[in-house]
């Protein structure tokens, strides 16, 4: 049998997964024909299948120190470096594979995807373009480009990427999964529930997917419905999801600043879902059993630092969030919590820098303009109040909180038609707001309209009754 009939058994073998049978052949063929850079290229694919990435590196250099232009061998390399975390070698055999071969599908999606890790997420997206021109069917690359621009915040066009991806393969659980997340930013929960839904029935094993429906759940208020899903998560064991949606509660899940596992996330999450119920206790047990896990968290610090706050532990709390900022001197949500408690201890320059510092860190972070607002009112600063709680609104308009805080500034103004249109929405948006009845009863009283101003403290009166009811029926289980 020649040299290269035995090569072509060997890719057959490799191609029904036999890995181990094809290394066997391919290591024949060279033994036969040392020089033979197709042996070697096809042996480091077969390495590579197994996850052996440092000997599929060798030779995949074999074949392309036999044949300088071997573009596919610098493309698999490039792969694998990519695997093994050595980017800027990846970066370099991808762009050396296009140069040698420019309208490679292949080479351009290699490119993209080693630039959404790295974070370059304009670049990604002009990969994926380029592959897209090339190839106008590929369906992954729609998958892909709509991660890219997900990332990127360019949200509509990731759902149209996603929508052209999911005509093309209609069972891809990874691209409702991501539809989803798209949709969530949108605040479109009604779709989002339906892409997740919809990925999970498509792939039962996919954690993503059960992670990001317990966040929105938890957004929700199907608090039962999140923990189900979380419970399904630590089953599965993942590793920590690459995107994951953010709540816009107090206890929302902040974007993770590592690898780190899914129980360690899972633990902290439950937490989270336990200051929500209002079982603070729990919530805190929870968060001391994730710090024995990983002691230098800042997130989970920062959690903790939470529930301390929502306990008016404010001592703790503002011991929990510089532990947070010293482990993450770039953790805007610590600095804007911290300003917060600061500021209920009468530390108002204090609490001002800290304010400054997280909004020069993240400025579309609303609750820190929020913060910073009521800072300036207790420094008599309210054109500058106003302008945060403005610049809040206009990155969140549906804050019911920030159009509270701004209707209590209006009121103080003596511009009580500004302020009532601000409470109005308010309670649109939150039915529930106790303070913004309160507020809104001021308001009334200024106005004249006493009969409205008494039936919105009779409303506050019949929600303190039900929550003091609700406490003692956590108390009596």
């Amino acid at each position: 049998m020649i040299v290269k009939d035995l090569l072509n058994q060997g890719v057959d073998l490799a191609r029904k997964r036999d890995c181990v049978g094809a290394i066997s052949i391919f290591n024949t063929v060279i033994e036969s024909w040392p020089n033979y850079a197709k042996a070697y290229y096809n042996r480091g694919c077969a390495y590579h299948a197994v996850g052996d990435y440092a000997i599929a590196i060798e030779d995949f250099s074999w074949a392309i120190y036999l044949t300088p232009d071997y573009a596919s061998a610098y493309l698999n390399r490039g792969n694998a470096h990519r695997k093994l975390g050595l980017t800027d070698e990846a970066l370099a055999d991808f762009d050396r594979g296009i140069q040698i071969m420019p309208l490679s599908t292949r080479g351009f999606c290699n490119r993209g995807l080693l630039r959404l890790d790295l974070g370059n997420y304009t670049g990604a997206v002009r990969d994926f373009d380029y592959a897209l021109q090339l190839q106008p069917h590929f369906a992954r690359g729609y998958l892909w480009r709509g991660v890219a621009w997900l990332k990127c915040g360019d949200l509509q066009l990731a759902i149209n990427d996603l929508n052209r991806a999911l005509a093309l393969t209609p069972h891809c659980a990874k691209a409702y999964n991501y539809r989803g997340l798209a949709f969530f930013y949108q605040v479109d929960y009604r779709h989002a529930l339906a892409d997740f839904n919809q990925a999970i029935a498509l792939d039962r094993d996919l954690a993503d997917a059960y992670n990001n429906r317990a966040a929105l759940q938890t957004e929700l208020g199907d608090y039962a419905g999140a923990m189900a899903d979380y419970a399904r998560v630590l089953q599965l064991k993942p590793s920590l999801p690459e995107a994951g949606p953010k709540a816009s509660d107090p206890w929302n899940h902040l974007p993770q600043d590592g690898s780190n596992g899914g129980t360690l996330t899972l633990v902290n999450n439950c937490g989270n879902i336990c200051a929500i119920l209002g079982d603070s206790d729990e919530h805190l047990n929870g968060y001391t059993e994730a710090l024995q896990l990983r002691s230098n968290d800042a997130l989970i610090s920062h959690n903790r630092g939470l529930v301390q706050l929502h306990l008016h532990h404010y001592d703790r709390a503002a011991a929990d969030f510089s532990e947070a900022i010293r482990l993450n001197s770039k953790f805007a949500e610590a600095f804007s919590h911290r300003g917060s408690v600061r500021h209920h201890l009468g530390d108002l320059e204090g609490a001002l820098q800290d304010l400054n510092q997280a909004i020069n860190l993240k400025p579309a972070l609303v609750d820190a303009y929020g913060h910073r607002g009521r800072v300036y009112i207790d420094f008599y600063r309210y054109r500058q109040a106003m302008a945060d709680f403005d610049a809040a609104l206009a990155l969140q308009p549906d804050a019911a909180h920030i159009l509270n805080e701004r209707s209590v500034l209006l009121f103080r103004l003596n511009d009580t038609d500004r302020a009532l249109a601000d409470v109005n929405r308010a309670l649109e948006i939150q039915p529930q707001f106790s303070d913004a009845y309160i507020n809104r009863s001021l308001i009334r009283f200024a106005r004249g309209d006493r009969s409205g101003a008494w039936r919105d403290i009779d409303l506050v009166m019949a929600m303190s009754q039900q929550q003091m009811a609700k406490g003692d029926e956590r108390a009596i289980a």
